[in-house]
């Protein structure tokens, strides 16, 4: 095992699902059980904005990162061309990038109670992210088509595959679709998502 795998196992996969999982609900008991009086609202808005923030952040990494800076635009289009695969980033990097570009320099200009609402709320719409896309490709049993918002996803995510070769496949925002409108990136196709 090298320390960057492109293809995971199916153990190594599931790791991000188990850790962000695992790590959202102990933030979310910390924040409800263990935050100051009358903090509540204050801390529900960090929350909010850290899960806005992080859609941004999924849109902005999966346009300009992903299919523009190599390695990764290399990497990503191994995920194109195998979009079942176990491919993903490795749970060190993303927890690396986590602690050192959100959780720290939060921690240092907000405060403890501030930078873990933020965190949370980032780390959760990460974890969002990363089942929503799971589930665009692999489904989710017992699911099925029952849920109309997975059906819209599942739709959006297989027109921004299918613009193969594009220089702007577009259609970049995997669990929100804000964004791609917002900066008019739907690669000229159906934007019913």
């Amino acid at each position: 095992m090298t320390l960057i795998e492109l293809e995971h196992s199916p153990s190594a996969y599931r790791l991000d699902f188990v850790l962000y999982g695992l790590t959202s609900l102990a933030m979310a008991a910390a924040l409800v059980f263990g935050s100051p009086a009358g903090s509540a609202w204050t801390l529900v808005a960090w929350v909010l904005a850290g899960g806005l923030r992080w859609t941004l952040a999924e849109y902005l990494l999966h346009r300009f990162v992903l299919h523009g800076v190599s390695p990764f635009k290399d990497w990503h289009a191994e995920h194109h061309r195998r979009p079942t695969a176990l491919i993903g980033t490795p749970t060190w990097i993303t927890a690396t990038l986590f602690v050192t570009v959100a959780a720290l320099p939060a921690w240092a200009l907000l405060g403890a109670w501030p930078a873990c609402a933020l965190t949370f709320g980032l780390l959760t719409g990460y974890l969002v992210y990363g089942l929503t896309h799971h589930a665009t490709h692999h489904g989710v049993p017992g699911l099925g088509r029952r849920s109309a918002w997975l059906a819209r996803r599942r739709r959006w995510h297989a027109q921004h595959h299918a613009a193969r070769g594009a220089v702007l496949p577009g259609h970049y925002g995997v669990s929100l679709s804000l964004w791609d409108h917002a900066f008019g990136t739907l690669g000229g196709v159906s934007t019913r998502a």
